[in-house]
């Protein structure tokens, strides 16, 4: 049979021999060890790759807040190129137009008691404006009269609420006293874009 353990006795034994004093103090260091490595140690891992989600997770929050808080100024943004496009729309001819400016030039004309012909399309030339291409559509037309003419069909091409601009050359008259230039009426062409639905 195994002898009894006695406390008293192991601490007479542990005064006179500091080996077997040691002796609890390595097994509770083993067990503190051992608890250590089974159950601390892996919770600390745990918690870094939690630590370091939860970083990662309020990186994406404020980036979010960020551009919920900007979402206002994108809005408005929105909102002024919206009717900055409309403006557009109204002032200018689109591309599929070009006949009705045609048309229009030629009304403008009798309206005011001009005699033409024909209206000339001339050479088309883009230009950017913004960020979008929109092409320079000229047009012209001999012109043949006096200045109250003229100038009724200036003021016509003045009142138009579509863009249509005019430059004119030197005015002389001739031995009649009328005036025979070319005229050239501009006008923008915008291209068809659909606005795309918010």
């Amino acid at each position: 049979m195994a002898e009894e353990f006695s406390i008293t006795e192991w601490l007479k034994t542990a005064k006179n021999d500091p080996k077997v004093a040691a002796q609890p103090l390595i097994i509770v260091a083993a067990l503190a060890f051992g608890g250590y490595k089974t159950l601390y140690a892996p919770k600390v891992i745990e918690f870094g790759k939690e630590v370091k989600k939860n970083q990662r997770i309020e990186g994406e929050i404020k980036s979010l807040e960020s551009a919920v808080e900007n979402l206002d100024d994108i809005k408005l943004d929105i909102e002024e190129k919206k009717g900055a496009w409309e403006k557009a729309q109204k002032l200018c001819y689109k591309k599929s137009e070009m006949t009705a400016f045609l048309r229009r030039i030629r009304e403008l004309a009798q309206q005011s008691g001009l005699n033409i012909k024909t209206v000339n399309p001339q050479a088309i030339t883009q230009i950017k404006a913004g960020e979008i291409i929109v092409e320079k559509f000229p047009v012209s037309f001999f012109f043949t009269g006096d200045l109250t003419l003229l100038g009724t069909f200036l003021r016509l091409i003045e009142k138009e609420e579509k863009i249509t601009f005019i430059s004119l050359p030197m005015l002389t008259p001739n031995a009649s006293g009328t005036f025979e230039i070319d005229l050239t009426p501009t006008t923008i062409l915008i291209p068809e874009i659909e606005q795309p639905a918010l």
